[in-house]
């Protein structure tokens, strides 16, 4: 049977190149696997030139994953070697004296992780939160201009409203009632109102409210004679990034960001490994962004992922809506679903005793394969709708029902890295010459930002163009020049701002128009944190504000003419304790952190600080967002170590939802060690928790705060002299007597 005496031959020339290896001379060389250098040892080679065509190695050179790439294990003269599979490429270096082994991650085996759930968090908890809001507010009115006429009093209040109200959450139901007073030219009057919120499911929420908006979150100094009720309904798909595969030559720690968050981090073996379901933020560009570090560094992996029509695939929004205002009942039912990650629709009604209705259905879909980089959706949409009647009709046809409007627009948008073209078209059929067009493009890519805008309607006269072009002045200031182009006209702006610290930032802009020269300025500087100050300086006027956020919300705003100011406050009590914060909390987030005055960047919110305890009660947040929060890292007080510098948190539904992240921090703090009353331990080293901490020549060494005592020991730099030292908490200085030599 020739296929046996081949397989047979065959099965004889490995042995006998086996037995060959061992004959092979000696040598002694550097053996380097990819990039990880494992050490110089003696190995035995066959090689033509530079390729090694048999090799044998001790097994202490390889790791234990590598095993798959050992084809056999061999005795030389009692020495125990391993011979590497032939599939391997090898390669020897004669003026480095090294054996280079490439890595092969498919022999490593194949893995697959399922990223959403490896890296799931668990929600952090809720907890009821319960207070009474107030605020007040005035505008008083004055002339430093001299443009009061005779008879007009000196001073004026021509405005001025205060709230009071009571408010909680527990058990996903929120309520809230209160009343506010408004005074202005048309008297005074008092208005009661509440608002309530009970989540039915995790997907079903109902709003009612009294002269409020339904699911208003925080009423403050609103008014509105609107009572309704509205329900909602979201089934929410996370949207992800299905299969991102990476070839590890070794095993790997690999922090899995998603833009500016992280997700977690995944200890791995090395081969070829599969990420799946990566959960994504949002329906725009993301970024997902690996850090892989293994034995031989740390590298980086970006992949761009481009937007999505909307929601992801099985996603639905529903709204349906029913109230009375201003003597008349209104409807509304909106809904918004997602057949495919790639097609978005979206349908709304609406209706009024009043006689008005509405109607409108959008299509936009994205294309499902584009190259990398590269993004192309569009869509088309259909609205109908008829005016109410007028109230003071002046013909019959004013007095009956309007007739029906039907309005039919499309838009298209195609992203190619930094540049983004977007067009877009309105036409009413039964106005055909009210109809628009226009097309849009932006350029980004620092320093320089270009925008153009190019529109026009459909009867002559009404076109409109204008550029736009920014230039980043390094990190801290920009230019700004804007030009406009209209029948008859034109607008020219150019306005600068530079940065000259965290506190200060001033800003300068002027506007040029037929006849018209408009300059400004503008200072704007921090005094704390908590408190600013800003500057609008204008011809013939000037503003002043102040502003303080911490405890409770101040404003104060004045020019020539009126000064207003505004207080707000809530009393609440949050998680056992009470607390007097800038609005009431009936929904929110409490971050705990431990460190007091941290500051942190919290997002649609802006640059914050934590209070004298840690904490930080964050109460603008929308349902479903996620809430991104982050250290301001260039701010952190000396002594305070960060493991993680952003966080992410979807908060609850109702309540308070409670995110301890003290953990997070550790903080050390300067203490001076002595061996004895007078005598400093100048560049002594101390042992403490296992840690071996360095002391400066005067004796001083960061040492980690703790709520109770330790002890350690000091021991000189040559040795000879060791010491026990006690750690009280709190301690600046520690000193303690000496033990007998070693």
């Amino acid at each position: 049977m020739p296929f046996l005496r081949r397989a047979a031959l065959l099965g004889l020339l490995a042995l006998g190149r086996a037995a060959a290896s061992c004959e092979a001379p000696e040598e002694l060389l550097t053996v380097r696997v990819g990039a990880s250098e494992r050490g110089t040892v003696v190995v035995r080679l066959s090689r033509e030139g530079p390729r090694v065509t048999a090799a044998l190695l001790p097994p202490e050179v390889l790791r234990p994953a590598e095993a798959p790439y050992i084809a056999a294990e061999v005795l030389c003269d009692g020495v125990r070697y391993v011979r590497l599979n032939p599939d391997l490429t090898l390669t020897y270096r004669e003026d480095t004296q090294e054996l280079l082994i490439r890595p092969a991650p498919s022999q490593l085996g194949t893995r697959e992780i399922d990223v959403g759930t490896a890296l799931r968090r668990e929600p952090p908890p809720v907890v009821p939160a319960f207070g009474v809001d107030f605020g007040a507010r005035a505008t008083l009115a004055y002339d430093l201009r001299g443009e009061r006429p005779p008879d007009a009093p000196a001073t004026s209040w021509p405005a001025a409203q205060a709230y009071v109200g009571v408010g909680g959450a527990t058990a996903g139901l929120t309520g809230y009632v209160g009343a506010i007073t408004t005074r202005g030219p048309d008297g005074t009057r008092t208005q009661l109102r509440g608002t309530a919120q009970f989540s039915v499911t995790p997907e079903l929420a109902v709003y009612a409210a009294y002269n409020a908006t339904p699911g208003t979150g925080q009423v403050g100094f609103s008014t509105t004679e609107y009572a309704g009720v509205t329900a909602t309904y979201a089934r929410r798909v996370q949207r992800v990034y299905p299969r991102l595969t990476l070839q590890l030559d070794s095993p790997a720690e690999i922090a899995v960001f998603v833009n500016t968050t992280l997700l977690g981090t995944l200890s791995v073996q090395g081969g070829e490994l599969s990420l799946l379901n990566i959960p994504l933020s949002g329906q725009g560009r993301q970024t997902i962004r690996l850090l892989i570090e293994t034995e031989s560094g740390i590298r980086e992996q970006v992949l761009e992922v481009p937007a999505t029509a909307g929601l992801p695939g099985g996603g639905l929004l529903a709204r349906a809506q029913v109230g009375r205002a201003g003597g008349q009942w209104t409807g509304e039912l909106a809904v918004q679903g997602a057949p495919t990650p790639t097609l978005l629709l979206q349908g709304q009604v609406q209706g009024s005793t009043s006689g008005a209705l509405g109607a409108s259905v959008q299509v936009r879909a994205a294309a499902a394969t584009m190259p990398e980089g590269q993004a192309l959706s569009g869509g088309v949409g259909v609205a109908v709708g008829r005016a109410a009647p007028k109230a003071n009709p002046q013909t019959p046809e004013e007095a009956g029902p309007q007739p029906l409007q039907v309005t039919v627009s499309g838009s298209a948008d195609y992203v190619r890295g930094p540049l983004t073209l977007t067009a877009s078209a309105a036409l009413p059929l039964q106005n055909r010459g009210a109809g628009t067009a226009a097309l849009r493009a932006n350029y980004d890519a620092r320093p320089w930002a270009v925008s153009g805008r190019l529109s026009s309607g459909f009867t002559p006269g009404t076109w409109e163009a204008e550029v736009g072009v920014t230039r980043a002045v390094t990190d801290r200031g920009s230019v700004t020049v804007n030009a406009a182009a209209l029948p008859g006209g034109y607008r020219v702006q150019v306005r600068g701002s530079y940065v000259f610290s965290p506190a200060l930032q001033v800003g300068a802009a002027v506007g040029l128009s037929p006849g018209r020269v408009s300059p400004s300025a503008t200072v704007a500087y921090q005094l704390s944190p908590a408190q600013n100050l800003s500057l609008v300086v204008e011809p013939g006027d000037l503003m002043l504000g102040y502003s303080l956020n911490q405890g409770v919300k101040a404003e104060l705003l004045a020019n020539t003419r009126a000064a207003s100011g505004q207080l707000s406050g809530a009393l609440s009590l949050l998680g056992g304790e009470v607390r007097l914060s800038p609005v009431l909390a009936q929904r929110g987030v409490l971050l705990r952190t431990g460190i007091p005055r941290l500051p942190l960047i919290v997002d649609g919110t802006g640059l914050v600080t934590a209070d004298a305890r840690g904490d930080l009660l964050i109460t603008e947040v929308l349902p479903g967002q996620v809430l991104g929060i982050r250290v301001n890292s260039p701010e952190v007080p000396l002594g305070v170590a960060v493991a993680e510098s952003a966080l992410s948190v979807v908060p609850a539904a109702t309540g308070l939802t409670l995110v301890d992240w003290r953990d997070n921090f550790t903080v050390s703090t300067f203490v001076r060690f002595a061996w004895a009353p007078g005598e400093v331990a100048a560049s002594a080293d101390l042992y403490l928790d296992g840690e071996r901490i360095p002391l400066d020549d005067e004796g001083y060494g960061l040492v980690r705060r703790s709520l109770s005592a330790r002890t350690g020991e000091l021991r000189s730099e040559d040795g000879q002299r060791r010491c026990a030292v006690r750690l009280d908490p709190g301690a600046e200085t520690a000193t303690c007597a000496a033990l007998p030599p070693p």
